[in-house]
């Protein structure tokens, strides 16, 4: 069943436009009376089409469904890798429930993000994660926020447990910290090139624990997706 995400409704009735209007008339073509799904302010509804016309269609509610929300956030702070596998990433960790990512610019990183094209570049990244978020059914699209290029600019997103992923590192396991209780929980990921011992000596400075991955070392693109997993079994089982 198809999922779209509104920002209004009005006594019990959502009115579809734009994107999401052409999308249900002229792309998947649904009629009056078939049923999709529509979320708003993180609550997901079942709702029927009641009217489709030229330019708008209404869904009317038929029942609140009962969604499971994780007991945790996390937010994943990611060197930006190349395009492909960055669009990779963004689309499997939204169907694996990140609910913030951080893109970073590390001394390491094969990629760099002209300013001047930032917000375009967010704006579609953006618009993957909606396109992952709709496809995988979650009630909400995750935050992306602006490129950090100054390591200390991180102090500012908290959370109750700080780690960072570093193939130096050899006796702290992920699984010890997994165990740890925590509502929020911030990860480091670096890109291609890894993370410099100084960049490492900074983040620890604000509070990063580094951890281990175990021996294999993963590809950039491997690692958010691993992390991810292993939180959801550890955390939700």
């Amino acid at each position: 069943m198809n999922s779209f995400f509104l920002g209004e409704l009005n006594k019990n009735v959502f009115e579809i436009k734009n994107e999401d209007f052409h999308h249900i008339k002229n792309v998947i073509k649904l009629r009056e009376k078939e049923q999709i799904l529509c979320i708003f302010d993180n609550s997901k509804y079942l709702c029927e089409i009641t009217q489709i016309s030229d330019n708008t269609c209404f869904a009317q509610i038929v029942s609140k469904i009962q969604d499971h929300k994780k007991q945790y956030r996390v937010n994943l702070i990611l060197g930006i890798i190349r395009e492909q596998k960055w669009d990779f990433v963004l689309q499997k960790a939204t169907e694996l429930g990140v609910d913030t990512i951080i893109p970073v610019e590390f001394k390491r990183n094969v990629v760099k993000v002209d300013q001047k094209k930032e917000a375009n570049k967010i704006q579609r990244w953006l618009s993957i994660c909606e396109s992952a978020a709709k496809q995988s059914k979650r009630t909400s699209i995750p935050d992306i926020t602006t490129i950090i290029r100054n390591i200390n600019d991180l102090e500012k997103y908290s959370a109750d447990l700080n780690l960072v992923c570093w193939e130096e590192e050899k006796k702290n396991t992920l699984k010890s910290e997994l165990a740890k209780e925590f509502k929020t929980i911030n990860i480091v990921i670096g890109p291609e090139g890894g993370i410099s011992p100084e960049e490492i000596i900074k983040l620890n400075k604000l509070g990063y624990i580094n951890v281990s991955l175990g021996d294999n070392i993963m590809r950039a693109e491997t690692v958010p997706l691993f992390l991810l997993s292993c939180l959801s079994y550890e955390k939700e089982g």
